[in-house]
């Protein structure tokens, strides 16, 4: 079974399922396991890991973040460094690793779930949620125009290289950040402006109704599922519930 078959609600109750593991577990064996579950289920389905290459830097440059802003700040444990103004204490290395670890599976199935489902699907999942569709049309719209906005930012940055403009290094990327934000800013601006002048014109959101080419027929597979991770999530909630009521 591909990830094409699936139901993009299956696909959300995953997403829901490994968003509620990263913000309810709180050890690092446990945000290991639900980690090599995501990206094992992802191999499983996909065949492929190459679509999430582009996450790596990030996931650099946010797991610095958490590393600096643990040892600067944390004052849990015992105090095991100390110079001048810094103190280094025995729990920042443990809680910057456990946020990392959280930022990586939030990062993996935000990426998973958005990258897995096609801007229709995500238009037709909200319709059946009971979202008029003049809303749910957006989001659908807004995913199309990503992979259009990455190829006019490329543009101006080609445009501006041939004008002179140094980009070799990173603080020359820093530095080029304001002469090509500013040009694809204003591209922005005028394709949404002109997109919502075009749907305008061809009466977009006159009747409270709408036809669509294709349609979501939620399937027996897809019912289990969404029956399991639900499940999954009702145990866990409970298990953590119980023990606090009945020690009040």
């Amino acid at each position: 079974m591909g990830l094409s078959k699936l139901d993009p609600r299956t696909k959300l109750a995953w997403y829901a399922l490994m968003i509620y593991f990263s913000l309810s577990s709180g050890t690092t064996v446990q945000l290991c396991l639900a980690l090599l579950i995501c990206i094992i289920a992802s191999f499983i389905l996909t065949g492929s890991l190459k679509q999430y290459k582009v996450m790596i830097l990030i996931l650099l440059l946010l797991g610095l973040q958490i590393l600096i802003v643990q040892l600067l700040f944390c004052r849990e444990g015992v105090l095991i460094y100390q110079w001048g103004i810094l103190k280094i204490y025995s729990e920042a290395l443990p809680l910057a690793i456990t946020g990392i670890l959280k930022a990586t599976l939030i990062v993996f199935a935000s990426m998973q779930f958005f990258t897995s489902a096609s801007p229709q699907e995500f238009t037709l999942m909200l319709l059946k949620f009971k979202i008029p569709y003049r809303f749910a049309m957006l989001v659908g719209l807004s995913v199309r125009f990503l992979p259009l906005m990455k190829a006019e930012y490329v543009s101006i940055i080609d445009s501006q290289r041939t004008r002179g403009l140094k980009m070799e290094n990173v603080w020359d990327n820093i530095k080029a950040i304001i002469p090509t934000f500013m040009p694809f800013l204003y591209r922005s601006v005028r394709r949404a402006t002109e997109t919502a002048l075009a749907m305008e014109l061809r009466g977009y959101g006159r009747s409270k109704t709408r036809t669509f080419s294709s349609n979501l027929a939620i399937k027996h597979y897809d019912v289990a599922l969404i029956s399991a991770m639900l499940l999954v999530i009702i145990i866990s909630l409970t298990s953590k519930i119980l023990p606090l009521i009945y020690s009040a």
